[in-house]
């Protein structure tokens, strides 16, 4: 049987000169196959997402005699309640499965990631027959925090992944109990109808409550700039306001995925204004949700993130009939601590 020699392997950053190689691999039969990538994407495509994304926190290539044969990314939380926290996203050329790439490197990674840019949480998303994915992520001491039912389509059929996660350091636990309630508003009707961007202040108002802040990954003193992507989002994201005495008191935000999970949506937020609470708002929000993703988008799966001492919220949505998936460890900043979240999902 023949022995592959070790490679010499480079690990360095990515430039934008690298761009068509690196697309060259996504369109690679197994890498694809381990990926969200779609056959035939170009190299146009993605120079043209890139711009519109978010900058990762790091983008490293694995280089042999000048080749690109890997990729690992670092995609930076963009809430800064999740500042401690990344996404962790690899490729390996088709060619060099089994020659120590992908643990070169992740090692690059996990190095970046503890002793430069101090994260304390690195998360990713596999699926679950992918084995030597799922081995390299454990030596590296990832761990399974549960299982995604019918993430992905994949050849044709749908296919669950694992959420992994792996936490470095002794991290404070958030024990503080939830903000009082304030006195409750004058009992007044609501409607519900389409965010606007003349509901921004008071969705700025809604979003500085204590309680509302409390549960969601708001910082404190959020901006009107800060939050005009709630009431100016773009298609095919869906913004539901309820409406009281002319003011929006309670927002509700779907997510709708595109390509191989055009079959799934995100419920990415439901809040309250804290006097506004105990009054049906949530249920009313909620269900114009369910009722956008499953009679009008035809989506077949919902998913959220709720923080795990949450406990009206998961009630409410145990109550539509979502089911907890897993445990997040450490997932939001919150007085001082970390916290836990749960997902949850709703399969129709």
């Amino acid at each position: 049987m023949m022995r592959h020699t070790a490679p010499d392997i480079t690990i360095r950053a990515m430039r934008e000169d690298d761009l068509p190689a690196v697309t060259a691999i996504r369109n690679l039969p197994r890498a694809r196959w381990g990926t969200l990538a779609v056959p035939f994407e170009s190299v146009d495509l993605w120079r043209r997402r890139r711009a519109s994304l978010p900058a990762p926190a790091a983008q490293l290539l694995a280089i042999v005699g000048g080749q690109v044969v890997g990729e690992v990314f670092l995609g930076a939380s963009r809430p800064a309640r999740r500042a401690h926290a990344a996404g962790v996203g690899i490729m390996v050329h088709d060619d060099w499965h089994g020659r120590g790439i992908g643990t070169a490197l992740f090692a690059a990674m996990t190095d970046l990631a503890d002793n430069w840019l101090g994260l304390r949480r690195l998360e990713l998303e596999v699926y679950t027959d992918n084995a030597p994915a799922l081995a390299l992520y454990k030596k590296f001491g990832f761990e399974i925090e549960a299982t995604l039912t019918r993430d992905a389509f994949r050849d044709g059929a749908f296919v669950d992944s694992h959420a992994m996660a792996r936490l470095r350091g002794d991290l404070v636990r958030d024990t503080a109990p939830y903000p009082p309630r304030p006195a409750p508003a004058p009992a007044a009707p609501f409607t519900l109808r389409a965010a606007e961007p003349d509901d921004l202040e008071a969705i700025t108002t809604l979003m500085n409550q204590p309680l509302v802040r409390h549960g969601t990954l708001r910082a404190p003193y959020t901006t009107p700039e800060q939050n005009r992507h709630l009431v100016a989002a773009e298609d095919p994201i869906r913004t539901v306001v309820a409406v009281a005495d002319g003011v929006a008191v309670g927002i509700a935000v779907l997510q709708p995925y595109k390509n191989r999970r055009a079959h799934c949506g995100d419920i990415q937020l439901i809040a309250v204004h804290d006097a506004w609470a105990g009054r049906g708002i949530a249920t009313a929000l909620l269900g114009a949700l369910l009722d956008i993703a499953d009679n009008w988008l035809n989506l077949r799966r919902l998913s959220l993130i709720v923080l795990a001492d949450n406990a009206p919220a998961i009630a409410l949505y145990q109550r539509f009939g979502f089911i907890t998936e897993g445990v997040k460890r450490a997932d939001v900043f919150r007085n001082g601590g970390y916290a836990d979240a749960l997902r949850l999902a709703r399969l129709r």
